[in-house]
């Protein structure tokens, strides 16, 4: 086969261009292992589709056609909410599904990998933190003292399982259990990579699930999760292999739907940033249904923005970004203080070093001071003087100075010192590094060590004692100076349809919760302010009923309230070495939408607000007029008034890399507060609502930058004569999408193409035997990056000759035009340097068009590759001949 010219299509929601890669590339692509694999890879299951049919289709006869046609009918959804089939073909795509009769949709099927957490201890129960608890930054703390523990809420878990063996979960399963229900999707093998064995139990063997279930519902007499007495449905949707299909996820929603759940959280995600994906549909009309579903936003937060997940993405689909909580868990330690003849014990948190768990000293022993004087912060950064007494007859405490822990450490050391306690100096409470793992060193919270300093200098004495805990209350929380930030590893939004995600943040990061083996963990990440969020939700529905008092409308309206219950919290990108940066600025609402999450707010205010999160859209496409129903809820009239709250406004082009969208070090906060007329001041009786219209102005000219792709955002505030203050999201992009990006949807050089075990560029290399063999490799290899996540991706071969202009339907028809048909490209072209016909199955082929692709990667940069061996999108390959 000889090629002409070589086209690859991009399509946006906007915008239809072809560019030729007839140019030499300017680099050649570095082998990459599978280690390596782009973090933007389209990672989708080979020849899986689902499709939805039209209402007035009947499944049955469309499942028996579609049999009848060869297609592998693995899966059929019969749903008031979806209907359709899970299938499996080598001679369809997206685009022929769908001109099929009685289908009304098409998806290719997605992978979803378990977004990985970051763990930072795990704690038998003798060890768990017996006052560790996030609640007092969120309200929850209130609702509990008040008695609303979330009693006859039913949660259902999307996950790895549950280890409902867990005291703490109920130690059963079935009915009358904490965790009275669910399923098995997968079974316990290392499924997709074999077969599923789906049964009845879905006993958890990762543990992610598990500790999601705790912060939802775990209670102990030292633990409390966010909605003790909530129910749970839980549904296994990860084998060993912690990978997953967005099939076996909707099949899980919908399984949780007809259960009778009142709300589904899934702390699972893959890149998307569109609305309309399989998953995000599915879940968006389980909200329709009156069902609150909460899905973490993803931890991609280096990437920078716009790089939303997947089903998180759904309309009305609760996206929950992550903050770092202020206080962390901690294994205790007994203090012994005695001055003036009193004596009281106490039992503080310790932070252990980085290299050891926890200490195991049950003897006490003196707390010897280094220095009494308690203003030198420098203590130990330098050689101890000649003089200083011997260290080795007690627990030597330190300051935390202006130089490392090692080096506090190894000075201390010269005089015999064997076990230290730095006392924290306000910074960020850390696991601290030492140079000597002989000498156990922990850190303390900086009023402990002011207080034990406190007495020593009055003439007293503090002893301490570490033995290991057989008392499960024996067990602190240490404060977190550095909290009440949003996390660093949080993805951004918004979609890239530039609507408002995530919508709310949760503690995420440093969470303490249930694990495997009646352990418990510190994990971080969004998949721990996701459930979070859903244990809100299960305290409201336990005081208020749920969908099935209130009727499809009501997890909207629940939503409503959640997401109007954020407070901002402040600009924050990385994570700061000692204390959060004061930046003068509120972070950005792509970063965590309305903020974090206030269940008092939720669950007890008078108010109710009713809208539609506020996306102006671009420049070219600006929404100006925007509306918030305000519901008075109270027994008597209420006032209320309007302000607007901007965050800071960041530039989403990348400073370093003009190809590509900034990554999150690169995102800087500025002043910009758009012209907005708000509502006046007014009063609403009691039961009644009222509409009040927000206008805004697009950006004046000037007043932006286009070029650097300006995001501006922030909140309009209603605060209430009843002291009640809400808010609702806006968001807004300081460009023409469309303009901007026309002439740089690509990135780089890209697309390009090579081919040939030299790699030659298509102005050299453009006829093709498809010879497999690796010293042939005679076959197009084209790569590609996208500096905006393209609606549909097409790879489409013409007859010789084709011309543009003759591209005058869409979609193209085959063998009208001089099309002959889509390409396809193997699966695996990302993670190889060449193709070995003695290895790898060359039948693992994805049929074009793509749809719903996310943007390149700001942080890796990979281009993306697409690997054609012949084969067409009917399954057929194509004949020798000319082609364009």
């Amino acid at each position: 086969m000889r090629v002409s010219q070589f086209l690859i299509t991009c399509i946006l929601p906007w915008l239809a261009t072809a560019v030729r890669a007839s140019e030499p590339p300017t680099h050649r692509p570095l082998r990459q292992r599978r280690d390596d694999i782009p973090s933007n890879s389209t990672n989708v299951e080979p020849k899986r589709f689902v499709v939805e049919v039209t209402e007035a289709a009947n499944i049955d006869a469309v499942a028996s056609r579609f049999s009848t046609a060869g297609y592998k009918v693995l899966r059929t959804f019969k749903t008031n909410l979806f209907t359709g089939l899970s299938i499996e073909s080598d001679e369809q795509s997206t685009e022929t599904l769908q001109s099929l009769r009685d289908v009304s949709k098409a998806w290719q099927v997605g992978r979803i990998h378990l977004d990985p957490v970051l763990r930072s201890a795990s704690f038998t129960d003798d060890a768990a933190a017996s006052n560790y608890s996030v609640h007092h930054y969120t309200g929850v703390d209130k609702l509990h003292a008040a008695g609303i523990m979330g009693k006859g809420a039913v949660v259902a878990v999307v996950d790895t399982g549950t280890h409902y063996l867990h005291p703490a979960l109920g130690g059963g399963f079935g009915p009358g259990f904490k965790v009275a229900g669910g399923y098995d999707l997968v079974g316990d093998g290392e499924w997709p990579a074999g077969p599923k064995t789906p049964d009845s139990d879905p006993l958890d063997h990762i543990g992610h699930g598990t500790h999601v279930a705790g912060i939802i519902a775990g209670k102990s007499e030292w633990y409390t999760g966010v909605a003790p007495q909530a129910t749970l449905l839980s549904y296994k949707v990860f084998s060993d292999s912690g990978a997953t299909d967005e099939d076996t996820l909707v099949d899980a929603f919908l399984k949780a739907y007809e259960a009778g759940a009142d709300v589904v959280t899934a702390s699972i995600g893959g890149t998307s940033g569109w609305s309309d994906g399989l998953w995000a549909t599915v879940a968006s009309r389980l909200v329709e249904q009156g069902v609150v579903v909460a899905i973490s936003a993803g931890n991609s937060g280096d990437e920078g923005p716009f790089f939303a997940s997947s089903g998180s993405s759904g309309k009305n689909v609760i996206a929950v970004a992550s903050t770092d909580a202020s206080v962390l868990a901690a294994p205790p330690f007994k203090a012994t203080f005695r001055l003036d003849g009193s004596r009281n014990t106490t039992y503080l948190g310790y932070l252990p070093d980085v290299n050891s768990y926890i200490w195991d000293f049950p003897d006490e022993l003196p707390i010897i001071p280094l220095s009494l004087d308690t203003a030198n912060s420098a203590q130990a950064c330098e050689p101890l003087p000649f003089g200083t007494p011997d260290l080795s007859q007690g627990i030597v405490l330190i300051p935390r100075g202006q130089c490392t822990f090692a080096v506090q450490q190894a000075n201390a050391a010269k005089f015999n010192a064997t076990r230290i306690l730095f006392y924290n100096n306000g910074d960020r409470i850390v696991n601290p590094g030492p140079a000597d793992p002989a000498i156990p060193v922990a850190l303390i919270e900086a009023r402990a060590g002011e207080a034990i300093m406190g007495i020593i200098k009055a003439g007293g004495n503090v002893t301490a004692s570490f033995p290991i805990p057989e008392d499960s209350n024996w067990a602190v929380g240490v404060y977190n100076s550095a909290g009440g930030i949003p996390s660093e590893y949080s993805s951004w939004g918004g979609t890239f349809e530039l609507e408002i995600k995530p919508d709310v943040a949760a503690p995420g990061a440093n969470i303490y919760s249930t694990y495997l083996n009646d352990e418990y963990a510190v994990l971080s990440g969004t998949s721990m302010a996701c459930p979070y969020v859903a244990g809100i939700a299960a305290l409201y529905i336990g005081q208020h009923g749920g969908r099935s008092v209130h009727g499809p409308g009501f997890a909207k309206q629940l939503s409503d309230r959640i997401r109007s219950s954020g407070a901002a919290v402040p600009w924050q990108v990385s994570q700061p070495a000692g204390l959060p940066i004061d930046y003068g600025f509120w972070a950005p609402v792509p970063q965590v939408g309305s903020g974090l999450v206030n269940a008092t707010r939720a669950l007890t205010y008078s108010t109710s607000l009713s809208f539609t999160p506020f996306a102006l859209n671009d420049t070219a496409h600006f929404e100006r007029y925007h509306t918030i129903v305000i519901t008075n809820n109270d027994t008597k009239p209420v006032t209320y008034t309007f302000s607007l709250q901007p965050a800071g406004t960041f530039n989403a082009q990348s400073t370093s890399l003009p190809s590509y969208l900034a990554a999150f070090n690169e995102l800087e906060p500025y002043s910009f507060i758009p012209d907005v007329k708000l509502p006046s001041p007014l009063t609403i009786a009691p039961g009644q609502s009222r509409k009040v219209e927000i206008s805004f102005d697009p950006p004046a000219s000037g007043s932006l930058n286009p070029s650097q792709l300006p995001v501006y955002s922030g909140k309009i505030l209603i605060s209430s004569s009843a002291s009640e203050e809400l808010s609702v999201p806006y968001l807004g992009a300081g460009f023409d999408l469309k303009s901007s990006l026309r002439s740089s949807m690509f990135v780089d050089t890209t697309p390009y193409q090579v081919s040939g075990p030299n790699r030659d560029d298509i102005s050299n290399y453009h006829t093709y035997d498809f010879n497999l063999s690796w010293t042939s490799q005679s076959f197009p290899k084209v790569y590609a990056a996208f500096k905006w996540g393209p609606k549909q991706l097409r790879w489409d071969i013409f007859e010789d000759g084709w011309k543009e202009h003759l591209w005058n339907k869409y979609p193209p028809v085959v063998g009208e035009n001089g099309y002959i048909g889509s390409a396809t490209y193997w699966l695996d072209s990302d993670f190889y340097w060449g193709f070995d016909p003695e290895a790898m199955d060359k039948e693992k082929t994805i049929p074009f068009p793509l749809t719903d692709l996310t943007r390149t990667s700001s942080w890796n940069r990979y281009n993306q590759a697409f690997w054609w061996f012949g084969k067409l999108a009917n399954g057929s390959y194509i004949e020798p001949g000319n082609y364009t």
